[in-house]
């Protein structure tokens, strides 16, 4: 529980550490959508409901109106949606409403044509291609200006269906909000209009196909018919002889009357039409047998040969040509009349013909002839019966998809019609400002959580301890006395009841707890010497400062202490403590004599404190002799003389001189500068300490220069406690 409240705590520091970077980037991405609002197209929907009917609808049939089954028509529904988003719908609509010349829909100019219009040039992207020395682009033809248009309002339309219902809500998106309704309908009204079409084109489709079937039915008919006249002739003598049926008789010379009258008629029409396409009245009244005819025949003979006796282009000569005009026109309408006469006889005589056969037919049955005589006829008669049952059933059919063609209603009805919309559907406003409040908060967040760990210096205690992984239990503010020209080391011995002061008092308390497994057994230093390693990233972050007011606070209470200046390559405590240039440690430890004398104690003038400089600037790498049995000689001697050995270490990433030092520690201590040191050299600083120092080390950070508001100590300096001494 703790641990949450712990990382909860966490990380509403980094937020309110980071809010000005959250409040920024909300505001840049709320800015970017206003903007998009601002610039972006409105784009209009409306929609059309289309109800798919259940019932069948057959005007022929009012007994097939039934509901179908809820399955059969749920898979209808889905049918058609998939026919309305079909290519072919969208075509259709494309054709009707006359797309490819709409301003929206249909192609439209480049920017490099639009350029060209603006400056009053003909140019396009073949130009380009030309200055270019490449081959130029065909201009686009009709059938791919009728591909983009198409696929443009595809991209505009959508089909779906309402829930379980039967209803199909067909949407259209545009910048206009008539021109959407009014494409929304077009596109219901097509549709509904390819329905009926459709219907009408299968049930036609289904007529010729019986009408084909028909013909075949006919002739198969007749053929029955044949075959059963042709038995019938062929053993007429046979089954008059076996019948002795005196109506056998009768019926066979009614039979062969008729079939003899029908052939002379027959032969007669034959030869009147060939004698009237030639103009022949002779021989049309001859073979009509009409006096009448022969009559106006003879009538216009004369007339023919007064015609040819009078003067060409005399009166008598016209008015015989109107006479013999007016005559052919009195010969054509009397044969017609008379070859219509003998084609009815014709009939007639057909008519006769069948009933005969009918008759003769029947009576054949009913008489007494022999078995297998009936079995032949009889069956004959069975396969007639069949075939004609079956033409007259293919041509009632045929005569009512004939019918139904012309009768054909939609399974679809417009329910609802499309209206102009009144807003926009896109863009949302609302959705969108939403989505960028959500999406600017999170991209803060994540911007302030990388602000935090890997970008920029370190502004917080707690940021502090996150990124080393390790206690930071003081932070050190600016001080008023700095701007003075004062030493911020000496204000813990000039001012000790001061803030300031009070930190290092906190300092040295962590590193003392740290020093002690157990924490709950009072802190004994004096047992046996502790190093405390002082260290930081880079120069200039406060180490000796640190050190320096670190070894002062322990040497106040009363703590042997004794404070080594481990820098050899930039020594300054020496001369921060106005000690003067002498032998010092980088002496002793290049002697290699044992000589300690060479180390040159000195006790700091305003405390306690035994100090140990480094001497002068070493012109040599130092990291062997700290890394030599000289230094461990000094660190093991210093432990047996002192409680703690504040060690001033040069920088861990610059140069590798503490690496070697961080194994001697018992307690490090990382000064880290305020908002100045990056996230990844503190990183990194502290993963090389880790990877040196023993297993046991306590290792503790520091921020160092932290600018802080008086208020946030108000409560002390009410009673005075950490007031300044002047």
């Amino acid at each position: 529980m703790d641990n949450a409240e712990l990382d909860l705590n966490t990380v509403i520091g980094i937020l309110r550490r980071q809010r000005r970077a959250v409040v920024a980037t909300v505001a840049v991405v709320l800015g970017l959508a206003i903007a998009y609002l601002l610039v972006a197209t409105p784009i209009y929907r409306a929609g059309v409901l289309i109800q798919v009917d259940g019932r069948s609808s057959n005007l022929l049939d009012p007994s097939s109106t039934g509901q179908e089954q809820s399955a059969i028509l749920n898979s209808r529904v889905d049918s058609e949606v998939e026919i309305l988003r079909s290519e072919a719908t969208a075509l259709a609509v494309v054709q009707s409403a006359k797309l490819v010349q709409d301003a929206e829909f249909g192609p439209q100019l480049g920017w490099l044509q639009k350029l060209g219009i603006a400056l009053g040039a003909e140019f396009d992207g073949n130009s380009v291609r030309r200055l270019l020395g490449l081959a130029p682009v065909l201009v686009a033809d009709q059938e791919n200006l009728v591909n983009s248009t198409l696929l443009k309002l595809q991209g505009a339309v959508e089909a779906r269906r309402r829930g379980l219902t039967y209803l199909i809500e067909i949407s259209v998106s545009s910048e206009s909000p008539k021109r959407a309704a009014e494409i929304a309908n077009a596109y219901a009204a097509v549709y509904i209009e390819r329905q009926v079409g459709a219907k009408t084109q299968a049930t036609i489709s289904a007529r010729d196909v019986l009408r084909r079937q028909i013909t075949t039915a006919q002739d198969q008919l007749a053929k029955s018919e044949t075959a059963i006249n042709d038995f019938i002739e062929a053993n007429l003598s046979r089954l008059e002889s076996e019948t002795n049926d005196p109506a056998i008789g009768a019926l066979r010379t009614r039979l062969n009357e008729a079939k003899s009258l029908q052939e002379d008629r027959k032969a007669k029409v034959a030869l009147a039409d060939t004698a009237l396409n030639t103009g022949d009245w002779a021989a049309v009244a001859q073979s009509l047998g009409d006096e009448a005819i022969s009559a106006l025949a003879r009538q216009r003979s004369e007339l023919e040969s007064r015609l040819r006796q009078a003067e060409a282009g005399s009166d008598e000569a016209i008015n015989l040509r109107d006479e013999l005009a007016s005559l052919d026109n009195e010969l054509q309408t009397q044969s017609s009349a008379s070859l219509l006469v003998m084609q009815e006889e014709m009939k007639s005589l057909t008519q006769r013909e069948s009933e005969a056969r009918d008759q003769l037919r029947n009576v054949l049955l009913e008489s007494d002839v022999s078995a297998e005589m009936l079995a032949d006829l009889f069956n004959l008669q069975q396969s007639a019966t069949v075939a004609r049952s079956q033409y007259q059933t293919l041509l009632a059919r045929e005569q009512d998809l004939g019918a139904l063609a012309n009768l054909q209603i939609a399974d679809a009805r417009v329910v609802s019609e499309a209206l102009p919309p009144i807003s926009a559907a896109f863009p949302n406003k609302r959705l969108i400002g939403a989505l960028a409040l959500v999406g600017g908060l999170g991209l803060g967040v994540m911007l302030a959580f990388l602000r935090e760990f890997y970008v920029g210096g370190i502004v917080a205690a707690s940021q502090l301890s996150n990124i080393m992984q390790a206690p930071v239990p003081v932070t050190f503010g600016l001080l008023d006395q700095v701007k003075g020209g004062v030493d911020p080391a000496d204000v813990v011995l000039t001012a000790p009841m001061s803030l300031y002061a009070e930190n290092f008092r906190k300092l040295r308390a962590a590193i003392d707890i740290g020093l002690t497994m157990d924490r709950d057994t009072p802190v004994n230093i004096a047992q046996s010497g502790r190093v405390v390693l002082v260290c930081s990233a880079l120069q200039a972050e406060g180490k000796s400062t640190t050190a320096i007011a670190l070894a002062r606070t322990y040497a106040l209470a009363g703590i042997k202490t004794l404070l080594i200046d481990a820098d050899m390559r930039k020594p300054t405590v020496g001369k921060r403590l106005g000690l003067p240039v002498e032998a010092g440690l980088i002496n002793f430890v290049s002697s290699g004599d044992g000589d300690m004398t060479q180390l040159n104690p000195r006790r700091d003038s305003q405390s306690p404190l035994v100090v140990i400089t480094a001497g002068e600037r070493s012109s040599k790498p130092t990291d062997q002799l700290l890394n030599g049995g000289a230094f461990q000689s000094v660190i093991d001697a210093a432990r047996e003389r002192f409680d703690i050995i504040v060690l001033d270490s040069p920088p861990i990433l610059p140069v590798v001189d503490t690496r070697y030092l961080a194994r001697y520690a018992d307690a490090i201590v990382q000064v880290v500068r305020y908002a100045t040191t990056t996230q990844g050299e503190v990183r990194e600083a502290a993963t090389q300490i880790r990877e040196h120092q023993r297993s046991n080390t306590h290792y503790i950070g520091v921020l160092n220069l932290e600018q802080m508001a008086d208020s946030r100590y108000g409560y002390y300096s009410n009673y005075g406690y950490y007031g300044e001494e002047s």
